[in-house]
């Protein structure tokens, strides 16, 4: 059992850690609200006056005795009042706060499975004390009902010989109220309504806590929503219709009504889900942040399974640094894809971070045309893999490799869903900053997705990379870009509009020998206007005009948004414009080779 003495703000010593400790995460929600609401230094005067080490408390996952625990509590309901002991508020998924929270969100579902790991894995939180849980109304669907039990050791835990400390006692038991009050939070629901019913502080032997929580989804909405438009639309009807007719028309509207519920009621599950999928991540991100990355991936995973939930398939697609997989969830059984990092990657801090940034923001970019993120886990070795949703279909890059040009009518439903997405992801503050057509999936369903935000620049972050720094796929790169200037959302529509030119006219609007001439003539040279380069192809002006719209060199002068030049693209009229072309056109041959060199050279400067 370890032990640490340490020297409190009065010179004296206070004795922390041994049979008397508890998880440091007891006081970090508390913590952080105080470090934004009042600063560094009335922190820092607090654990000095507790006793406690400041690096005791960064790491979430270290311990701290009672004796200070219960000092900081003291100080802190001074400082913020009693009830924000009781009430966690958002804190509790800050992402410092979820350091000891991985394992348990690994093993969680629902709010009730985090109550029940509290319960069967106590020793993890606390040297004091047990828990003990009872499922007050069983079901098939998931408890919302629990009593959780709290009994302090039978040894006494942190006894003294000194007269019982009633009011740190007291504090304490707000402190389990709002952890158990919180929980659902991570599932991003409502506080969960918890009655303390014992209590030790008032001479019980235990503290019981009644607790109870919304679900994630519930059979409310469709009742509701049948029931009321029965009643309205039923009642109406008969005064006018009789009640023959007024039964007939309460019958449809309580369809119409039960289908909106269920609608309303999948929508809630939904957001619940998210809101624990951006949880989960963040307690990954900040577990590997406490303990560093490391590890190597092995080369090939085919016939593995990862986390005891995936069981990973064939190798359907590979770069540089990573390798994905198709996978099928062992237990639900649907297909998922597994991109991992693989050989050095695995052990760079940089790509690692980019791994990260990907799952991150594609959680946090909710949207139909963004690749959706499922998990993110990592594998015994420290190597970190990012579980995504399976998609059929292949690349644009793919496409124009294969097919040739794309026609404008097919171009517009393609870019105008890649505008959507890019919205979505600038609403967020999020630049994707590598948009090319192989970051662009054409689904089977007609659905385009944009992948691969790993190199994307959040507005609100530090770069991932050194200001100056040039980083992207140098064809698609806006002249800002191209000397390590800020990048901002019209970026993106730049690239946007490089790719919209290239599909549509089956070559690049600006090509060179090197990388270095290529970066500098997008800063300088004006493109021909693709009805000028294609004169053979049936390319409407207002398309023409939009694309090169983007491609300006001056920012303020492209689209202000990815939305206004969607509305651009949805104007464009189409009416006789073919949707494809025949097989026998094609791109034509010179532009693909320029740009084929120019990918090499890129690839071989990233290499090096």
């Amino acid at each position: 059992m370890r032990s640490s003495v340490l020297t409190g703000a009065s010179g004296g010593t206070v004795r922390q850690g041994g049979k008397e400790e508890l998880r440091a995460s007891v006081l970090k929600t508390y913590l952080l609200r105080m470090r934004t609401e009042r600063g560094e230094r009335p922190v820092a005067q607090l654990l000095a006056g507790a006793g406690i080490d400041p690096s005791a408390v960064d790491n979430e996952t270290g311990w701290v005795s009672t004796l200070a625990a219960k000092r900081a509590l003291r100080a802190i309901s001074v400082l913020l009042g009693r009830d924000a002991i009781r009430h966690r508020g958002d804190w509790v998924t800050h992402p410092e706060a979820l350091g000891v929270l991985v394992r348990m969100l690994r093993s969680s579902e629902h709010p009730i499975d985090a109550y029940r790991y509290v319960a069967e894995h106590a020793r993890e939180a606390t040297r004091v004390g047990t828990w003990a849980i009872e499922d007050v109304a069983r079901s098939k669907r998931p408890a919302t009902h629990v009593r959780m039990t709290y009994r302090p050791r039978a040894d006494g835990g942190d006894d003294t010989g000194e007269r019982p400390d009633v009011e740190g006692e007291e504090l304490l038991c707000d402190a389990r109220l709002g952890e158990l009050g919180s929980l659902p939070r991570i599932w991003g629901l409502p506080d969960a309504d918890v009655t303390h019913e014992t209590c030790i502080a008032k001479g019980g032997s235990e503290c019981i806590y009644d607790v109870r929580w919304s679900a994630r989804s519930s059979r409310k909405g469709l009742i509701a929503g049948a029931v009321g438009a029965f009643a309205i639309c039923g009642s109406t009807v008969a005064i006018a219709g009789g009640a023959v007719a007024g039964g007939l028309a309460g019958v449809f509207a309580a369809a119409l009504g039960a289908t909106t519920g269920f609608m309303w009621d999948r929508s809630r599950e939904d957001r619940s889900a998210r809101a624990f999928e951006r949880s989960r991540i963040a307690a990954l991100e900040r577990g590997l942040e406490l303990r560093g990355e490391t590890g190597v991936t092995p080369t090939d995973l085919t016939g593995t399974v990862l986390g005891a939930k995936y069981r990973i398939g064939r190798k359907i697609g590979s770069g540089g640094i990573g390798v994905v997989y198709a996978a099928e969830h062992v237990t639900l059984g649907h297909e998922v894809a597994v991109k991992v990092l693989r050989g050095a990657a695995a052990r760079d801090g940089g790509e690692i971070a980019r791994l990260r940034r990907e799952a991150y923001i594609q959680v946090h970019v909710e949207h139909p045309n963004v690749v959706r993120v499922l998990d993110l886990d990592q594998m015994p070795d420290g190597s970190i893999y990012v579980v995504m949703e399976r998609l059929i279909g292949r690349s644009l890059a793919d496409k124009l490799a294969r097919d040739g040009i794309v026609a404008p009518g097919h171009a517009v439903a393609i870019f105008t869903q890649v505008c959507r997405a890019l919205d979505a992801a600038h609403k967020k503050d999020v630049v994707h900053r590598d948009l090319k057509p192989g970051n662009i999936f054409l689904c089977e369903d007609k659905l385009a997705k944009v992948l691969d935000f790993g190199m994307s620049k959040l507005a609100s972050a530090e770069s991932l990379t050194q200001a100056g720094y040039t980083l992207g796929t140098p064809e698609y790169m806006a002249p800002e870009q191209c000397i390590g200037a800020q990048v901002e959302p019209r970026t993106d529509i730049y690239a946007l509009g490089v790719m919209m030119y290239e599909a549509l006219t089956g070559e690049l609007p600006i090509v060179a020998t090197s990388r270095r001439e290529l970066l500098d003539l997008h800063q300088r040279q004006i493109p021909i206007p693709m009805r000028q380069r294609r004169p053979d192809l049936p390319i409407p002006e207002a398309l023409d005009l939009a694309v090169m719209k983007c491609l300006k060199k001056r920012i303020n002068e492209r689209p202000r948004s990815a939305s206004q030049l969607e509305q651009m693209l949805s104007v464009v009229p189409l009416e006789g414009v073919p949707m494809s072309y025949p097989p026998g056109m094609t791109r034509r041959a010179a532009a693909p080779q320029a740009g084929t060199l120019i990918r090499e050279e890129a690839k071989r400067a990233q290499r090096d």
